[in-house]
């Protein structure tokens, strides 16, 4: 099947809106330890459906939950599971926004995991820091113009906006 690699469309950059909407309704930070690796359990291993596996995937995430252990490996198994044994095309679109906010989430934890200054850029919303002065920020505009060597993502809910970022 021949692939395209053009500039996202207008449906592209509304669902990906969404999914930024949803990441925000989140509980914000979360740093939970990944979960993976070729030796984890498989929560879903005996189970024969769908739905089988959607129930253990959920209970094996309630079950971390309640002893402080989640991951972020069973987080994702469960929403792709209740994903998965979705037929109504609303509430499939629906967790599938849910899984995409969630690998999000666990994006956002693996960066912050990473040595030295990231080298992604910002995103307009992305609330960052003056490496500096240690003022928040939201940032506007062209997220190009912030450079990650004068800023850094910020672990809090709000900054002050401004429209273009100030260089000091």
């Amino acid at each position: 099947m021949p692939t395209s690699h053009s500039t996202p469309t207008y449906r592209t950059v509304s669902v990906l809106a969404e999914v930024l909407a949803e990441r925000a309704r989140q509980d914000g930070r979360q740093d939970h330890p990944d979960g993976t690796g070729p030796e984890r359990d498989n929560p879903v291993r005996l189970a024969s459906n769908i739905s089988e596996a959607t129930d253990a995937a959920r209970q094996a995430t309630d079950r971390a939950l309640s002893r402080g252990e989640v991951t972020f490996a069973q987080i994702l198994t469960e929403e792709a599971f209740e994903a998965l044994a979705e037929t109504d095309p609303a509430r499939l679109r629906a967790e599938l926004v849910q899984v995409a906010a969630s690998a999000v989430c666990w994006i956002e934890a693996v960066d912050r995991r990473a040595p030295g200054p990231r080298t992604a850029g910002f995103v307009p919303g992305e609330v960052v820091r003056n490496r500096r002065t240690s003022e928040l920020l939201t940032v506007t505009g062209d997220p190009a113009t912030w450079d990650p060597y004068y800023y850094e993502p910020a672990d809090t809910a709000a900054g002050e906006e401004i429209a273009s970022p100030e260089r000091t």
